[in-house]
Parts: C-alpha cells; sequence; structure tokens
C-alpha cells in the first residue's frame, strides 16, 4: 500500500513498504525501451508504469529495478 507521493521532474514516485522497490508513474515520448540500459534502468521498480504519450499506451515494467521489461497493459494496441 502506497504511503505517499513524490513529485521528482517528470517521474511520481509511489513508495511503499519496500522503498528499495518502488514503484513509479512517468509520462515517456514513445515506446520504452527494455534492458540494463534501457527507459528509466535503475529507477523504475516492478509494477511501475509508464505512459507513451506519444501513442496513448501505457506499459508496466514486468521484470526488475535493475532491468525494465515493459509490457503493454490490456489489449491496447501501438
Amino acid at each position: 500500500m502506497a504511503r505517499h507521493c513524490e513529485r521528482s521532474y517528470d517521474v511520481v514516485t509511489l513508495v511503499t513498504d519496500n522503498e528499495a522497490s518502488a514503484a513509479v508513474l512517468f509520462a515517456h515520448a514513445g515506446e520504452p525501451s527494455d534492458g540494463t540500459s534501457g527507459t528509466k534502468a535503475g529507477v523504475a521498480g516492478p509494477g511501475s508504469l509508464c505512459v507513451d504519450v506519444t501513442n496513448g499506451v501505457l506499459y508496466i515494467n514486468t521484470n526488475t529495478k535493475a532491468s525494465p521489461l515493459w509490457t503493454v497493459v490490456g489489449l491496447q494496441t501501438t
């Protein structure tokens, strides 16, 4: 359960009981990239959400904070 939200530039951090893997919500122009040098690697923990503001698509990180794997949420298409 989130305790509070913090805004930092283009990222809203949803701090959970495990702050080491905090989920974030952020806007990104275009499809996010995966992997250790991908979009918000080292920042976006599991369950983080990325809103592709160019295509109107929502993604969720289904991997780790160190190596995000951005998966389209639901039945959205690009």
